[in-house]
């Protein structure tokens, strides 16, 4: 009987034994770490530029350039550009591996010499060297047109006999709407008066 006991409590000691395992088992199969896909939005606008004629030398015949921005991506987006001339000037000559070489290079005048004149409804002078778009782009959306003419300046602070071409060079930049990432993206600590906030 003594026997017969100490099986039974053997036994006993074995089944919560294995119980206990089971339960172990289970809490680290619950709890092991698992993925999931998450979608996350796209905040793009991109930069669409009316280029002027060129001559037989891609130097530009016209003056006026035109852009805007398309909200290209799934999220709501502010825009800011900067503009500012690029003369070059053509260089023909030897390159440094001897062959011939025929190319564009800038132009070692400063870029204060040729003002530009910007017409662009809806758009802000932030005082800080970009335009802010005034309005949020939602997706879709498009800016107004910008205008830009860039101004030849006084022959005498050009190269004598030297073509050159005056381009206008625009990097357009966007910022998420939501949770101030503008700050971020831009390096502001606010937008520009007039800018539309997301209320």
């Amino acid at each position: 009987m003594k026997n017969m006991k100490k099986l039974t409590l053997i036994i006993i000691i074995a089944v919560v034994f294995c119980l206990s395992s089971v339960a172990a088992y289970a809490y680290f199969a619950v709890t092991a770490e698992g993925s999931a896909d998450a979608k996350t939005g796209l905040v793009q606008v991109q930069l669409n530029e009316d280029f002027p004629q060129t001559d037989e030398y891609g130097a530009p015949i016209d003056t006026v350039k035109t852009f805007f921005g398309a909200n290209t991506g799934n999220k709501m987006a502010y825009a800011r550009a900067q503009i500012f001339a690029a003369p070059e000037y053509r260089y023909s000559g030897t390159g440094p591996s001897g062959s011939t070489v025929d190319e564009w290079r800038p132009l070692a005048v400063p870029v204060s010499d040729f003002p530009l004149t910007i017409t662009s409804p809806d758009w802000i002078d932030g005082g800080d060297g970009y335009l802010y778009y005034s309005k949020i782009l939602n997706p879709g959306d498009d800016t107004t047109n910008v205008t830009v003419e860039v101004q030849t300046p006084n022959s005498s602070k050009l190269p004598d006999n030297t073509d050159i071409r005056l381009n206008v060079r625009v990097v357009l930049e966007s910022a998420q709407v939501t949770n101030g990432a503008y700050k971020t993206v831009f390096g502001i600590a606010d937008l520009p008066g007039g800018v539309e906030v997301l209320e």
